[in-house]
């Protein structure tokens, strides 16, 4: 199951009280789930990040809520990350820290970064289809980051952005100017920032070079032991198209059934919406590569292809065939 850290789900509802939302409409959209908010350790599931801001969306009318957000978004926000990012020593280094641990933060997308001569591309992408919001407030708090934390700041500058999402109302589309301050290629095909490959090596405000390490230290064991999900779901896919039992899976992980539930329970999923999960992403990637229904149906291990379709449009709202022709609805994240 997808998640998002409470520290981040916290920071948002304040947010959003900020700008004049009820508090009481903001815990209804979380449900019981609220009482958990100053949790530290706990983990929401994504689709309450996604509640909240289409609420806020609606209610506020505001498109690039998600750019506000990430704007005002404070690095200990992103927990023990957080504090790694403000002791590195270059923007380097932070995005190194970023690519390992951001999974302590949300582990719905995966940050990759290049470099082609001169020029490098930090990437964001889902591992399943969001909504835009999530990307507008990454990129606007990492460049609020760059910003607020780097000494050169008169050489921060994009190059180039590049979003999934469509291009926005012309309200809108003013603030997205005004952030980046760059050209922005919208349903783009890919998440992206462009830079100078020389701002890489922008040195930071409070380097500690002996924090920095014991940090990351520790941030690593807690990487290692969320990895249990990742393990879990690579024993699944690889098992299709049969889906091995709950007492399979547990044995793999060396739980005890009842065990391997409480754990389950405890990272906000169960068994089953993780086989779920698994299916929808994997119906997706073989549509792409355009491998036949009834291929994927057999792959994934549905009794039939009329099961499968039904999966498929419970997953996204509309048939494989009209989901492959009807490309708008794949841009939104």
């Amino acid at each position: 199951m997808y998640v998002v850290s409470s520290q981040i789900i916290r920071a948002l509802v304040h947010f959003l009280i900020a700008q004049g939302i009820a508090p009481a409409k903001l815990t209804a959209v979380l449900t019981t789930r609220a009482r958990y908010l100053d949790e530290s350790n706990y983990r929401f599931p994504v689709q309450d990040y996604e509640q909240l801001m289409s609420y806020a969306e609606q209610s506020l009318q505001c498109d690039h809520i998600g750019l506000k957000f990430g704007q005002s978004l404070k690095t200990q926000s992103w927990g023990l990350l957080g504090h790694i990012a403000l002791v590195s020593e270059s923007l380097a280094k932070v995005l190194l820290h970023a690519q390992k641990l951001n999974t302590l933060v949300r582990n719905i997308g995966t940050i990759t970064l290049r470099s082609e001569g001169s020029l490098s591309y930090l990437t964001w992408q889902p591992n399943v289809d969001i909504q835009h919001h999530m990307v507008d407030e990454l990129f606007s708090s990492w460049l609020s980051f760059a910003k607020h934390c780097c000494y050169n700041t008169a050489e921060l500058a994009l190059e180039k952005v590049q979003l999934r999402r469509l291009e926005p109302s012309s309200t809108s589309l003013r603030a997205y100017k005004a952030v980046f301050n760059c050209p922005i290629e919208f349903s783009a095909n890919h998440n992206c920032l462009c830079f100078k490959s020389s701002l890489l090596t922008s040195p930071l405000h409070n380097a500690n070079k002996d924090l920095e390490y014991l940090l990351a230290a520790q941030a690593s064991t807690l990487v290692s032991e969320h990895d249990e999900i990742n393990q879990l779901k690579a024993f699944i896919t690889a098992h299709f198209p049969h889906v091995p039992t709950v007492d399979q899976a547990a044995y793999h992980l060396g739980f005890k059934k009842r065990s391997f539930q409480r754990y389950l329970h405890s990272q906000n999923c169960s068994y089953s919406q993780l086989v779920d999960e698994l299916r929808k992403y994997h119906a997706k990637l073989m549509l792409q590569q355009k491998i036949s229904v009834l291929e994927i149906t057999s792959r994934l291990g549905f009794c039939e292809q009329s099961a499968f379709q039904r999966a498929f449009k419970r997953w996204y709202g509309c048939t494989p065939k009209k989901f492959l022709t009807y490309k708008p609805c794949q841009r939104q994240n």
